[in-house]
């Protein structure tokens, strides 16, 4: 029994920011699903419905209900907003 307290402790997985917005993934990580969010951002389909974005964009992922029924604009403003706050907060702490 030389095993040291530490080596016995579990180690948490720090999840993305971005799986909050999702009640499934699916199959997909959330960097692929940020990186689709991303691109339909790019490609002018902000005005999209954010249901039929992600059934065609990543089948099988499931949004939560609050953000299924708006546009794919306000997904991406939901995610970006709590971001860039918390990198402004560590800038504010510096």
């Amino acid at each position: 029994m030389n095993q040291r307290p530490s080596d016995l402790r579990a180690t948490l997985v720090a999840r993305h920011p971005f799986e909050q917005c999702f009640t499934d993934l699916g199959n997909h990580s959330a960097d692929a699903a940020l990186t689709a969010l991303t691109h339909a951002i790019h490609a002018a389909q902000r005005d999209m419905n954010a249901y039929d974005w992600i059934t065609q964009a990543l089948p099988g992922a499931t949004l939560k209900p609050a953000l299924a029924i708006g546009t794919v604009g306000e997904l991406y403003r939901s995610y970006t907003r709590p971001a860039e706050f918390g990198r402004l907060k560590e800038v504010w702490r510096a």
